[in-house]
């Protein structure tokens, strides 16, 4: 689906759909971030409630903990968004 990290393709290898013309736009990032909120908390919660790290640990560990997670969860969000744009027949685009 995609041709880079979050550059999509403008048609499908096997039968040819055009995708080029679907723009996820805001939804994808809004989806990524809520996402990484409802895994992130719940896992923080519960690790500094049982650990004692030091401060600067876990000012380390969390933003590099939340910005992974959302690195790997981006691109599928985006996949996610232009396939429920493509399957309910949305125009994706502004011109649409």
């Amino acid at each position: 689906m995609f041709v880079s990290y979050l550059k999509q393709v403008d048609r499908c290898a096997v039968c040819g759909e055009p995708y080029g013309h679907i723009r996820s736009d805001d939804v994808a990032p809004w989806l990524t971030v809520l996402t990484v909120g409802l895994i992130g908390a719940p896992i923080v919660v519960l690790v500094e409630s049982h650990t004692d790290w030091p401060n600067w640990t876990s000012m380390t560990v969390w933003p590099l903990f939340g910005l992974l997670l959302a690195l790997a969860i981006l691109p599928r969000a985006k996949a996610i968004t232009v396939s429920m744009i493509w399957f309910t027949r949305g125009p994706g685009s502004e011109l649409g």
